[in-house]
């Protein structure tokens, strides 16, 4: 009896031929050749090529996605988000011509265009819980978190820092003078940036950490002071 064909393999290279022909141009016969079965495996375990495509799209963005997590209390600001940067920009790298073609895509199948950004999305949300971290662990400056305008400061930073990623990754290889180099120093530059526009304090200048932060190493719960992330003022 001839044992069934991988669901893994299909989907995969549903998502090779995506990637290079975008919708319209991954003809369930360019994915069936590609995956080495025949067209009608393809429907009897899909059903659709739609079906098949926004499986290939629900993987590459499903969370967890192989990409670390920031610690839940910083010790190391510039060694944590450089190791992290580096994960991420690889991710994103990696599917590149994915994401393009979702993108380029989004009017018309505005659900595949959700699926391209939900890692970014995951990746932002994990860094404004680390960036809260380096405010209760006294990292920042707290007497400079007054208002709600360092908070709008800090999420802008934040939003610079992803922007940063996202754009080398999806333009590097078309405007490769734009972008720091060599391509594997980028993301340690973004993170200097960063810190240095949060005004980030190293391990030895920082004074001992919060209640807060305390309470977060002993497993207690958090009292987080702002609902957004603060930053020292600009």
């Amino acid at each position: 009896m001839r044992p069934m064909v991988s669901r893994e393999r299909i989907i995969a290279a549903a998502a090779a031929v995506y990637a290079s022909h975008g919708f319209r141009g991954a003809t369930t016969r360019r994915i069936a050749e590609a995956a080495g079965v025949n067209e009608i495996t393809i429907f009897r375990q899909f059903g659709s090529k739609e079906a098949l495509i926004n499986e290939a799209l629900t993987q590459m963005s499903a969370d967890p996605h192989g990409l670390p997590r920031l610690p839940d209390v910083p010790a190391d600001p510039q060694a944590e988000l450089t190791a992290w940067c580096e994960a991420h920009l690889a991710f994103l790298r990696a599917n590149r011509s994915m994401i393009r073609k979702t993108m380029g895509e989004i009017e018309e199948r505005p659900e595949a265009g959700s699926c391209s950004v939900k890692p970014n999305r995951s990746a932002a949300a994990d860094l404004k819980q680390y960036m809260r971290g380096l405010y209760q662990g006294g990292f920042i400056d707290a007497s400079a978190c007054r208002d709600a305008d360092e908070d709008s400061l800090a999420h802008a930073a934040g939003a610079m820092l992803m922007a940063a990623l996202f754009g080398d990754a999806m333009g590097r290889d078309v405007m490769p003078d734009m972008y720091p180099q060599p391509p594997g120093a980028a993301a340690a530059l973004y993170v200097r940036l960063f810190l240095r526009a949060l005004g980030v304090r190293s391990a030895v200048e920082r004074p001992a950490p919060t209640p807060a932060a305390r309470g977060r190493r002993t497993g207690a719960a958090p009292s987080v002071r702002h609902s957004s992330t603060p930053n020292t003022r600009q």
